[in-house]
């Protein structure tokens, strides 16, 4: 008999991907967390405060745990004028979240079933007030007074009273570790704890490089997605979805390098400096033309995309549609990137352009597709190599109807024109490859139907008496190949083998060659 053996379209099937598995109780977390102690992913962990890990205290969060905060019968905190739920890692203490990309750690309120993709309305943020990491690396001012005479220099966190210990960050060991963070989703944080002052959905206090920080999502924050205080911390695959200020703050001397930032705007809220990027270099803004308080903001991101709400955006209420906003003699550095979806690109500050014109910093090899692309005193900028191009990602959407490609599609600019010395070595420009979504799976994009995931695409051939169907198995996606005689309907679809967990490699099955078949992929 003829052996003829035929692949069609292969399709996804959209399944919740996250922490399904069955839980035990629910432990309702009312102290601090004063030595060694790890919360497992068989329990829900209830934040009813802001929970401290003091000094020299560690607390570990295995893979797949979840833990929700608390937004009734809060207990208080001394120096917090509003009441609310947060985890603070206080100045030696050390936080290790590390998941993995099919079991993260999720960061919650209580009002969200984990489980149910829809339960949650698509505009709320501001429910708690996400995670504080006070470290001992140096900073470069302080709006304490005492704090920013004092040698070395510490702030204590704006909007607490009292000038506690447990609010203080900064100091003199640049390599000092507050522990790890990986595969950490942080949905819906940003509360308001003290008149006109919101957490962040990470806050980096003088965060020093022993740090681990990867694969962190901040969804729906009410303020900034990540802000950074000061501190060297490097970090890598940083997400900032629809987060109503910035994606990416800093300020203070911060002088990290990162790589893979990606950040995507709310289409239906905003604060009034709403930007991709803010970017500050102390807090007295006195410096220029050269008296920066050092250490002095320097730092670098390779590889960033950032989208806003559209190029007509340019209202007052948000940002004036701004993808960066370079302020106060800050030294920022950003390659490789694309800016799309703004009506503005870069706006350079009076107080910021020296450091622009003198090459300390700098925005290069970069593709910017906005209405207008430099503020009228910068626009020398674009000569850096950089252009105005459409990017070609794969898709932009702004609600949950599988339409989030940011990939670069075929012929993108993206793929060409990259500028060498990033700390991974890749051959495109923006967050992502053309075959890699690395946000798949553990981020509230993913798993709340934000994210386009490619079907796989199958390769066949034959050997000897059997063919070999072989595809790209992403990790946390489950993968059964079926086949069918025939097309014609009724259709009748059968197993080939058992279902296939995907790792990141490929995957084959090997089916005996009788007849004619055609093939697809059920993908999970």
């Amino acid at each position: 008999m003829k052996r003829i053996i035929k692949q069609i379209s292969t399709f996804a099937v959209a399944a919740l991907i996250g922490c399904l598995s069955a839980r035990g109780d629910t432990v309702v977390v009312s102290n601090d967390v004063a030595s060694v102690e790890t919360w497992y992913s068989t329990n829900t962990y209830q934040l009813q405060k802001i929970v401290y890990v003091q000094t020299n205290a560690v607390l570990v969060i295995e893979p797949g745990t979840v833990i929700k905060a608390a937004t009734s019968n809060l207990i208080s905190s001394p120096g917090v004028p509003v009441d609310c739920a947060a985890l603070w890692v206080q100045r030696g203490g050390k936080l290790y979240a590390t998941g993995t990309v099919s079991s993260p750690i999720i960061f919650t309120f209580d009002g969200d079933d984990v489980t149910n993709p829809n339960d949650v309305a698509y505009n709320a943020m501001g429910k708690w007030g996400g995670i504080v990491l006070c470290g001992k690396a140096q900073i470069n001012s302080a709006a304490d007074a005492s704090g920013n005479v004092a040698s070395p220099k510490y702030e204590v966190f704006e909007g607490t009273t009292g000038g506690l210990e447990q609010h203080k960050f900064g100091g003199s060991d640049d390599s000092d570790s507050s522990g790890a963070l990986k595969y950490v989703s942080i949905r819906y944080p940003g509360i308001v704890f003290a008149p006109a002052k919101e957490l962040n959905g990470l806050s980096l206090g003088g965060v020093g490089s022993g740090t681990e920080i990867e694969y962190v999502e901040v969804f729906n924050s009410a303020d900034d997605g990540f802000e950074f205080f000061g501190g060297n911390v490097n970090t890598k695959h940083l997400i900032s979805a629809f987060c109503d200020d910035d994606d990416f703050d800093t300020d203070m001397g911060y002088r990290g390098t990162n790589q893979f930032w990606f950040g995507i705007k709310p289409t239906w809220t905003g604060s009034s400096d709403s930007r991709g990027f803010e970017t500050d270099g102390d807090l007295s803004q006195t410096g220029y033309p050269g008296g920066n308080a050092t250490p002095v903001s320097s730092w670098y991101v390779y590889n960033a995309t950032l989208i806003g709400r559209g190029k007509n955006a340019n209202t007052a209420a948000m940002g004036g549609g701004w993808g960066w906003n370079a302020r106060d003699e800050a030294r920022p550095n950003v390659f490789n990137s694309t800016f799309t979806e703004f009506n503005q690109g870069v706006l350079v500050d009076a107080d910021g352009l020296n450091e622009f014109v003198t090459g300390v910093s700098s925005l290069g090899n970069s593709v910017l597709n906005t209405t207008n692309a430099y503020s009228a005193n910068a626009t020398f900028i674009g000569t850096n190599n950089n252009s105005q191009l459409d990017p070609l990602l794969g898709g932009i959407s702004y609600t949950n109807n599988a339409g989030l490609n940011p990939r670069p599609l075929v012929g993108s600019p993206l793929l060409t024109n990259v500028l060498a010395g990033a700390p991974t070595s890749v051959s495109y420009r923006g967050a992502f490859s053309a075959n890699d979504i690395w946000a798949d799976c553990w981020t509230a994009l993913a798993q709340g139907g934000f994210l386009s995931v490619s079907a796989p695409e199958l390769t066949i051939q034959q050997v000897g008496g059997n063919v070999e169907v072989t595809w790209s198995g992403l990790p946390c996606h489950t993968y059964q190949l079926q086949s069918t005689t025939s097309l014609d309907a009724p259709v009748v679809w059968g197993n080939e083998g058992v279902a296939q967990v995907g790792t990141g490699g490929n995957i084959t099955v090997s089916v005996p060659a009788t007849g004619e078949k055609f093939f697809r992929v059920n993908q999970y």
